[in-house]
């Protein structure tokens, strides 16, 4: 009978070094933000490796490995593209992971705007999101202005639909004013949440901010 009980105890503590094994090499819950312009997923972690992404400033990836040696395993949560990453191209999350915020029903101008200066002009590009339908659905509008410095003025305005995701909105269709459908896009539009900062969104790694906050200044090419 000894013997017996003995056996179990050896199993038990056994399994519980198994789990415990287990669970410690288990990769935590760890999104980051890409840092700045130009950087690269490689498909090794080796500089010298080729690439498999060059993702924009603000695009949020979720670690799929443990950090080594200066890199560290990651996945886009929009594009599902996988590659290893300097870890010193990005910030870690120092918010929950949330989909952008939606109004709850149509705007009918920006309320997120990005400016950026040339020597011709001044583009501002703004963008509104809300929630279309009861589902995850959801409605954008694009607007575009081009102050020419030699007195000229420009506008545009685009509509999008598409669905509202964990940390990010994707947009799929382009639609005229009032309609419900539209034209496919060839490349969906990806709009992610700021995560590190929570200042608006970053779209192609731009970043959008409140039109009263700031966000005349031109964030292309943050670090």
């Amino acid at each position: 009978m000894k013997s017996i009980v003995l056996k179990a105890a050896l199993m038990f503590v056994g399994g519980a070094s198994v789990m415990a094994v287990s669970c410690a090499n288990e990769v935590p819950e760890t999104y980051v933000a890409v840092k700045m312009a130009g950087v690269e997923l490689k498909s090794a972690p080796d500089a010298g490796s080729s690439t498999v992404a060059t993702p924009s400033m603000g695009e949020i990836l979720r670690y799929v490995d443990f950090p080594a040696d200066g890199w560290v395993k990651v996945r886009n949560i929009a594009t599902g593209s996988e590659g290893y990453i300097d870890t010193l191209c990005m910030f870690h999350a120092n918010f929950p992971l949330l989909a952008p915020e939606l109004a709850e029903q149509e705007v009918d101008e920006a309320y997120l705007v990005n400016t950026d200066v040339t020597e011709e002009y001044e583009q501002t590009v703004g963008w509104s999101f809300w929630k279309a339908g009861d589902g995850n659905e959801v409605g954008a509008l694009r607007s575009e202005s081009l102050a020419y410095f030699d007195g000229r003025i420009r506008g545009y305005q685009t509509y999008y639909k598409g669905m509202s995701k964990v940390g990010y909105l994707l947009l799929t269709e382009q639609v005229e004013y009032g309609e419900e459908t539209g034209e496919k896009l060839e490349q969906p539009i990806v709009v992610y949440e700021d995560i590190v900062g929570r200042h608006g969104v970053y779209i192609a790694g731009r970043l959008f901010m409140p039109a009263n906050s700031g966000s005349g200044f031109d964030t292309d090419d943050w670090e």
